[in-house]
């Protein structure tokens, strides 16, 4: 599903209008679907309707939908937050058809709106808002919110910047927003994202070619494997995770159970003795001793060989690999740049190329990186702000950095190409914050990449079924999650059964 900039749908809008896709019949389209909208969740069937609309061509939807309500045997009232004569083009042509039946107010400050109604249209800016909420417009919105009606926004909920999610000092809380022609960041960002509450994506008939070369990706589905094999374990690969430290035992051994769980036929876990003691909590796991440096309890990068990887269809590096010296910083460098294997590096993994990620370019194997926001300003070298605008261009820079897919955690998650495609994840919730789910993560994205996915598409398949997993725990227990808890909750995405 396509998520495009308030720019980016502007020249979709320019291409369709040389297609025969005008305006005017854009504005019907989108009119029809808001009316419906409405009549769905108005509690009568012929019901009382406010419809507030604004000077632009959100206003003019918002007009059309007026005039299907009308004509459904619905009373409409129409209060204008504008000056009619700033009206134009199509949005004037519907508030000429419309300004006759309907009973019309233009000024808010002169009164409230008559009675109560049973649902509300909010098309007051959409996606053209360039300033906060003032004057009638910000009256307008504290109506709403205190008559508690139903509201239906035009594309946005007026108040929620269209291409951060940002609020304009104040903003419609919607009941529904019916996204035009493709949703835009506001539909996914917070706190847009809280604002719009159910979102439906009425598409205006644009054929998909004109989205084609715009926008990011928002996976919603996963789809199962066309031709999942049928020839024994082997078929699905063999993930060899390297992870854990005396410190830290647990996180090699959640992100081994993320790869069993995530679909990797046979995994290895290649860590030093005193995480490989707790073998007994996961027998199915294939487990390799690894040499560790001194007595630190770290395993020594140095002493890695190609017995570490043998027969391994991908590799997974850094869950709790505790800190690194200079020293073990650049023989885990050496190993990364000689790997000839899909490789995914997340955390601790994460530090021999923090500041120089242009070096991983030199890999012979496709490469994914799974930062969080903080390892993400590490890996750049400069501060980057925990929100999600300044999050998608950082995973779009480390990407284009270091020629690898990057999957930038937090809400919502980035699946970054370095070619420049972006994917949204937008599901999960708090119970993806409880410690080690990121490690279950990482060893499902490398059992995605072990069963021959592309980088991109495990990443994307790994995040989407992560979210998920965590979106049916938080429905069957709200609170007191354990990471392996979602784990073992990941087949069911997986096998193409979200809601299950």
């Amino acid at each position: 599903m396509k998520v495009t900039t308030a720019a980016e749908m502007r020249l979709v809008e320019e291409k369709a209008a040389a297609q025969g896709l005008t305006s005017l019949v854009l504005m019907e389209t989108a009119g029809h679907a808001l009316a419906q909208a409405v009549l769905r969740h108005a509690a009568s069937p012929r019901p009382r309707v406010l419809v507030l609309a604004g000077p632009g061509q959100n206003g003019g939807d918002g007009l059309t939908a007026a005039r299907h309500l009308l004509g459904s045997g619905a009373e409409v009232h129409v209060w204008l937050i504008a000056d009619p004569e700033r009206l134009r083009g199509a949005a004037k042509e519907q508030w000429l058809r419309v300004q006759g039946s309907a009973r019309v107010a233009w000024n808010l400050s002169s009164g409230t709106p008559p009675g109560r109604f049973d649902a509300a249209i909010d098309a007051m800016f959409g996606t053209s808002l360039a300033r906060d909420l003032a004057g009638d417009a910000a009256r307008a919105v504290a109506y709403l919110a205190a008559t508690g009606v139903p509201v239906v926004a035009a594309d946005l909920p007026s108040g929620v910047h269209a291409d951060t999610g940002r609020l304009a000092g104040t903003a419609v809380r919607a009941s529904c927003t019916v996204a035009l022609g493709a949703l835009k960041p506001g539909h996914l960002f917070w706190p847009g994202r809280d604002y719009c509450g159910e979102i439906v994506l009425e598409p205006l008939g644009l054929l998909p070619d004109l989205l084609d070369d715009v926008g990011m990706e928002r996976i919603d589905h996963l789809s199962p494997a066309d031709a999942a094999p049928t020839s024994g374990k082997g078929a699905y690969g063999r993930t060899v995770i390297v992870a854990g430290s005396a410190h830290y035992p647990g996180a090699a051994w959640l992100a081994a159970r993320g790869a069993l769980r995530g679909g990797s036929g046979l995994t290895v876990l290649a860590s030093v003795d005193q995480v490989l003691r707790h073998a007994a909590a996961l027998p199915e796991v294939i487990a390799r001793q690894l040499q560790a440096r001194g007595t630190t309890g770290v395993i020594d990068a140095a002493a890695l060989d190609a017995e570490t990887f043998r027969d391994a269809s991908a590799v997974v590096i850094g869950p709790g690999l505790d800190r690194m010296d200079d020293a073990g910083q650049a023989a885990w460098l050496d190993l990364y740049l000689g790997l000839h294997r899909p490789l995914v590096l997340d955390a601790d993994g994460l530090r021999p190329v923090l500041g120089r990620i242009g070096l991983l370019r030199r890999r012979p194997g496709p490469t994914v990186l799974t930062p969080h926001v903080g390892e993400a300003s590490r890996l750049l070298g400069r501060s980057v702000a925990d929100d999600a605008p300044a999050r998608l261009r950082a995973a779009r820079e480390i990407a284009e950095r270091s020629g690898a897919v990057v999957l930038l955690k937090g809400h919502p998650t980035f699946v970054a190409a370095p070619w420049g495609r972006v994917a949204v994840i937008e599901g999960g919730g708090p119970e993806l914050a409880t410690g080690g789910t990121g490690d279950v993560l990482s060893g499902a994205l490398g059992a995605q990449l072990a069963q021959g996915s592309s980088a991109r598409d495990a990443a994307e398949r790994a995040a989407w079924a992560h979210a998920q997993a965590g979106a049916l725990f938080r429905r069957r227990q709200p609170r007191g999650g354990l990471a392996s808890e979602i784990a073992d909750l990941l087949p069911l995405p997986l096998g193409g059964y979200a809601d299950a």
